[in-house]
């Protein structure tokens, strides 16, 4: 389940990764204007498994997912795996082999998120080259520098008990699996694109939904290893990309020879969902 909106620059590279291990992808555009759903449709048609599901300028919810479930969710067998897929999200470990060693006793995967930053040494080679940070430039050869600091459910198993209808997951589900799956996630990518999520994510934030962007002075609230919801100010908008740098030295860097090693003291505990 793919809930995506103005994700130009990264949508087809992360479709593409994806349709590698999964059997569907079910993509619904949350109202769009930089030409996602576009891309989304055209891909459609090269890429199995890649299905344009809906395009809807509804408010953002993380119950609009269960929209896709609902509708899709015939097709299934009992214990397939549904996985909660953001554009921006790439997996180290390939999800069709991890999910094999996951007991019948757990219906929930956390990710172990290997967040990617935007600092000063990308910020400086912006200046130098913008073209580098084009949007037909692998999102990898962007941004290079990250930290294991976040993590959150990312699967879940299907059971025809399940009821998606109203709530960002469904219910009832099982344990959660001790285990973390890993991915790269790119929340911040070029000045053009930091902006423009900004810019879309405001009426959101208004009502108080993604509040570890709400958070004024972001280089010191990620150097002070502590998550950005900690740092949220409920009044405060973010508007500048400048805003979004974070010193390099706090943060690990990709060099290719990166093992990706789970932090497990940096992360949210594994928890069961309601």
């Amino acid at each position: 389940m793919c809930l995506v909106r103005n994700e130009a620059d990264i949508i087809a590279q992360c479709l593409r990764s994806a349709a590698v291990w999964s059997d569907a992808i079910f993509v619904y555009d949350n109202g769009s204007d930089d030409g996602t759903w576009e891309i989304v449709r055209e891909l459609a048609q090269v890429v199995p498994g890649v299905i344009p599901f809906r395009q809807d300028t509804k408010p953002f919810s993380d119950s609009l997912r269960g929209e896709i479930f609902e509708h899709y969710r015939a097709s299934c067998a009992e214990g397939d795996w549904w996985c909660r897929l953001d554009a921006d999200e790439f997996y180290i470990d390939n999800p069709r082999v991890f999910l094999k060693s996951v007991s019948w006793h757990s219906d929930v995967v956390w990710s172990a998120s290997f967040q990617y930053y935007f600092t000063e040494k990308e910020a400086e080679r912006y200046r130098l080259n913008p073209e580098a940070f084009a949007n037909d430039v692998p999102v990898e050869d962007k941004c290079r520098h990250y930290r294991n600091d976040w993590s959150e459910p990312r699967f879940f198993r299907y059971h025809k008990s399940l009821n998606h209808n109203g709530f960002a997951w469904p219910r009832p589900l099982g344990s959660s699996n001790p285990a973390r799956i890993r991915l790269k996630h790119f929340q911040y990518r070029s000045p053009d694109q930091i902006s423009r999520r900004l810019a879309t994510r405001r009426d959101a934030m208004a009502v108080g939904m993604f509040r570890h962007e709400k958070v004024p002075d972001w280089s010191s609230q990620i150097s002070a290893r502590q998550p950005t919801v900690h740092g949220a100010v409920p009044g405060f908008f973010p508007s500048s990309w400048e805003e979004r740098i974070v010193d390099s030295q706090v943060l690990n860097c990709d060099d290719e020879t990166v093992t990706y090693v789970i932090e497990e003291h940096m992360l949210p505990p594994i928890r069961q969902l309601a």
